[in-house]
Parts: structure tokens; sequence; C-alpha cells
């Protein structure tokens, strides 16, 4: 009785694990969907056309958008160097460096962005809401890096650097304050 017992139980064990087995594992990104078409078109023709400063943009920007830090800073380092000088390119990589966690790096890069966006006689190669966006996230990483911050996604003061930045960035727009020297 008890070998029988024991039979029964393997059989329904075996057959538990054969089922378990067989079953389709499940991808992070639906390969039947609109988004994920588009971005495997995108980064076919990023692939394709590596000097292509607006693919490459938009390519990083997506992966971001999509969660995908490591993807976007691949993305941006692999990029000819003549579009890695880029201040709105220059500007992803410190956003992708902030999203993995690596926050010094993502302050030095968004100061490097911020550089970029002038020429060596002071003028401004940035449109404003470029320069804007860069000044805003260098301000928010500043805070950061001086409240000690590890893990910006985790971390709760994550969001009020950002809303204090957002402040800063609206009270200089107003011209009720000077904007900070480059």
């Amino acid at each position: 009785m008890e070998i029988r017992v024991s039979l029964v139980l393997l059989v329904l064990l075996l057959v538990a694990g054969a089922a378990l087995s067989a079953s389709r594992p499940h991808a992070v990104i639906d390969p039947s969907d609109s988004d994920t078409r588009a971005l495997a078109e995108l980064e076919d023709a990023a692939g394709l056309t590596r000097g292509d400063l607006d693919l490459t943009r938009r390519l990083a920007t997506t992966y971001l958008r999509l969660g995908q830090a490591g993807l976007a800073i691949a993305a941006v380092r692999s990029a000819p160097p003549e579009l890695a000088r880029d201040p709105l390119l220059t500007h992803r990589l410190s956003q992708a460096y902030e999203a993995s966690g690596r926050v010094d790096d993502a302050l030095s890069t968004a100061q490097l962005a911020r550089a970029r966006c002038r020429t060596p006689a002071g003028a401004s190669v940035c449109s404003l809401g470029t320069q804007a966006a860069i000044d805003m996230h260098e301000e928010a990483l500043t805070m950061l890096v001086r409240w000690g911050v590890q893990e910006p996604r985790r971390d709760t003061r994550t969001a009020l650097a950002y809303r204090l930045a957002q402040r800063t960035a609206r009270i200089a727009s107003l011209g009720l304050v000077a904007p900070a020297e480059p």
C-alpha cells in the first residue's frame, strides 16, 4: 500500500513538473505590441545609421522612458565621438546615469552638458528649453549629491530635489533671480 501511494505521488510530481517546464516563458516586452515594434524599428535604424544624431537621441530617450537606463547609456556611449559632444545627448547620458543610481557620474555629466551648451565665446548653442532642462537637472543632482542620496529611484528626497530645482528654474525664468554663473 505504501509503495502505491508513493508511486502515485511520484507520478503526480512528475506530471506537475512536466506541465511547469512546458509552459511558455513570459517576456517583459511583448513582441506583438506596437510600441515594441516601434522600438525595434528605431534600434534597427539607429544601428544602420550610427551617425544620425536625431535617431541616437530618440533611442536614448525611448530607453529612458522604458526604464532601461543601461541600454540608454550603451546607446549614447557607443555613438560616434562627434555625436557624443551634443549637449542634449550628454543630458540624456546624465539622466541615464541617475536612473542607474550613479549620482556622482550623473552630476559630472550634467555639468558637462551645461558646458557644451556654450561656445568658447560664451554664446549659447542650446535652445532656452534645453538649457533650462539641463540647468534644472544639474541643480537637482547637486542637491542629491549634497544630501548623500545613493539610490535616487527609491529615495524620497529625489522628488524634493526636483521640486526645489523646478521652483528655482521658475523663479529664474520670471527674472526675479539672477541665473547662476556657468
